[in-house]
């Protein structure tokens, strides 16, 4: 179909509030996507604020393929696989800037490609008025020309589709080598700058925290889409809960792979 300009009935519900730990974000994805799907809610925007470090994997990955056990183990970082295919990613409250997109399939293009340019360009847009000159890499990366922000996954049902984001503001390239197997022959000065190559950290280019920056995206979400501030309902949060405890917090299903 066509594109994110599609006209509903319904306003979006831009969500910018509620800290919770890594499974419950997971299950309020799962959550919200079911309910969008039957015609329960309105298209909605949700930024995340976490509780602590986190490594989100792709849903395909192979735990231990992906992660180094024994340091995530001794500091406490949450690993959890996420509904949503792509790479592991290591996320630090305070230093990523995260959220998901909820919306109806008719707002979507049917491309997978095109789909992400398009879901992607209102947040592109919003760094480029920051001052950083962001563009869209395929197939779901947002970029700049000195390495990778951030990148997208997507999630479709019937009638409905998942799209988020994880982007780096000011990610500790040194941790997250340490994390992800990525950084298991040897965390070197060398490994750890060509690295910092790769990732394009917001904080080292916008002259703004990390609130001034989900600002300026939620403005441009308005400016763009329209909206109305909201708030997760007790309901979808004791939903989400219920559903961190049963999938998202065990082992059959985030060490599965």
């Amino acid at each position: 179909m066509n594109n994110l300009d599609a006209t509903l009935d319904e306003s979006w519900r831009i969500i910018d509030d509620g800290v919770y730990d890594e499974p419950t974000h997971h299950a309020l994805d799962e959550v919200l996507i079911g309910r969008l799907n039957n015609n329960e809610i309105t298209p909605t925007i949700r930024f995340w604020y976490r509780t602590g470090p986190a490594v989100p994997l792709g849903r395909f990955q192979a735990y231990a393929d992906e992660v180094q056990d024994e340091y995530v183990r001794d500091q406490g970082i949450d690993v959890v696989r996420r509904i949503t295919g792509g790479g592991a990613m290591y996320a630090e409250p305070g230093a990523v800037i995260t959220y998901s997109m909820y919306l109806p399939c008719e707002m979507v293009s049917d491309d997978i490609e095109r789909s992400y340019e398009q879901l992607n360009q209102w947040a592109i847009d919003a760094l480029c008025n920051l001052g950083l000159a962001a563009f869209h890499e395929p197939l779901n990366d947002i970029a700049h020309e000195d390495g990778k922000i951030g990148g997208a996954a997507q999630l479709r049902r019937s009638n409905a589709v998942l799209h988020h984001v994880t982007m780096s503001y000011a990610l500790d390239i040194e941790a997250m080598l340490r994390a992800l197997r990525i950084g298991k022959e040897k965390l070197s000065d060398k490994a750890v700058k060509s690295a910092e190559k790769r990732v394009t950290r917001i904080a080292d280019y916008v002259n703004g925290d990390r609130k001034t920056v989900i600002e300026r995206l939620k403005d441009e979400f308005y400016d763009n889409y329209g909206g109305v501030r909201g708030s997760l309902t007790d309901n979808e949060v004791m939903a989400a809960e219920r559903l961190a405890e049963t999938k998202f917090r065990t082992d059959e299903w985030n060490k599965r792979l």
